[in-house]
């Protein structure tokens, strides 16, 4: 059994400090937004709504910024393969207002949440991401896609 899913990376700038929004889930760890890409969709509608719909926010996703990640998970007894692919993407603005399918949210610094961050398939893509930021020279070096509200 195979499942496709699609997520972000989503950041913010605090006073100067880059912050990564990490999402709670009922099992107890800390991950980012994510969840199964739709019939029809592509894994940057799919991540886009899965942002939406989990945390309230609009964001602006970052080209040149995508990561898959794959594991393993047992559902009803069966063995399941998941390819999770992720974007990088800030938050523009709004409350992050979480949905039902998350105890709690925190925006953490990259150390923060590199400890936070359960899983190590997970946290080499955070890594990736903050390396991918500290490249550029400011926000003015980030191409965004243009697509939808909050797309520059």
């Amino acid at each position: 059994m195979e499942e496709r899913s699609a997520g972000a990376i989503v950041f913010r700038m605090f006073e100067g400090t880059r912050k990564y929004l990490l999402l709670k889930y009922p099992s107890g760890y800390w991950e980012f937004p994510k969840g199964n890409i739709e019939p029809g969709e592509s894994p940057l509608d799919a991540a886009r709504r899965e942002v939406k719909e989990e945390t309230g926010l609009d964001v602006r996703f970052i080209e040149g910024f995508e990561r898959r990640i794959t594991y393993y998970y047992r559902r009803e007894g069966q063995l399941v393969r998941k390819e999770v692919t992720f974007f990088l993407a800030e938050a523009v603005e709004g409350e992050v207002v979480i949905s039902w399918e998350h105890q709690g949210y925190k925006w953490a610094s990259y150390d923060e949440a590199m400890k936070d961050v359960e899983f190590e398939n997970s946290r080499k893509v955070l890594d990736a991401a903050e390396e991918f930021l500290r490249t550029l020279a400011g926000p003015e070096r980030l191409n965004y896609y243009m697509y939808g509200p909050g797309s520059t």
